[in-house]
């Protein structure tokens, strides 16, 4: 899962005015409700699958992964853009 908190949290921090105005009696419905949004929300797959999240690397592949994107970025060509004509000159 890709998220700032868990879904105990997030669903306290955002909902707390609305799960305190729920009757007692209703509450632990709504609160299970919200946690499992949240939870479906944040699923890895399915932000993959949306291309929020370019890869989804299984933890003993990590040091691997890492090694060959570092490797491409250093042998990546140096960026050369032309110098601009006209700069912003400091006051």
């Amino acid at each position: 899962m890709i998220a700032v908190m868990g879904p105990e949290a997030a669903v306290n921090a955002v909902f707390y005015n609305r799960i305190q105005a729920t009757p007692e009696s209703d509450r632990e419905a709504l609160v299970k409700h919200l946690r499992a949004e949240y939870e479906a929300d944040i699923d890895l797959e399915l932000l993959a699958s949306e291309l929020v999240v370019d890869d989804i690397v299984p933890p003993e592949r990590l040091r691997q992964a890492l090694v060959e994107r570092f490797a491409e970025i250093r042998e990546r060509p140096e960026d050369r853009r032309a110098d601009k004509k006209h700069g912003v000159t400091p006051l």
